[in-house]
């Protein structure tokens, strides 16, 4: 087991925790940041806020599970002998895949659609904040993949 995967695991799962931490405490403000446009129907701006408010809790309980997956997973790998290093090696790859995926959504959401009623004002160092911890995360989970999933000769395995 390299010592760097582990690291990776570590990093991933420091950095879905404080993912979690900032989405909580993000939908737990989210209406004191909030302000509503001009529009004809005056109850699509609360309901948008208050859709903003679940998906942003629903992101804080997905992390925190994503981040005690990985770390169990870490220490599963480092107890666990070839078993540990299998399931570190899926879950680094399913984590990676699943935070690329949800980016990819997040960012192609932003920039198209139409304008929304509930203009949310988030704090922009708790959006630095929420998106750093997401790129750690990624960083870790790339680099534990990287270093799992890197396959050597069966000589040179049994001499490490």
């Amino acid at each position: 087991m390299r010592i760097s995967a582990l690291a990776g695991a570590c990093v991933l799962a420091a950095g879905l925790a404080a993912l979690a931490a900032g989405l909580y405490y993000d939908q737990d403000h989210i209406f004191q940041w909030t302000h509503f446009a001009e529009s004809s129907n005056l109850t699509k701006g609360p309901v948008e806020a208050q859709t903003a408010k679940i998906f942003t809790l629903i992101g804080a309980i997905a992390s925190a599970f994503g981040a005690t997956v990985a770390a169990g997973s870490a220490a599963l790998a480092r107890l666990g002998g070839r078993t540990g290093a299998w399931v570190l090696r899926l879950t680094s790859v399913l984590l990676l895949v699943l935070m690329l995926l949800v980016t990819v959504v997040l960012v192609v959401g932003s920039l198209t659609g139409e304008a929304p009623v509930a203009i949310i004002d988030t704090p922009w160092w708790l959006l630095s904040a929420e998106w750093g911890a997401l790129i750690l995360a990624i960083l870790g989970a790339g680099t534990a993949t990287a270093q799992l999933w890197r396959f050597v000769p069966a000589d040179q395995a049994e001499a490490a």
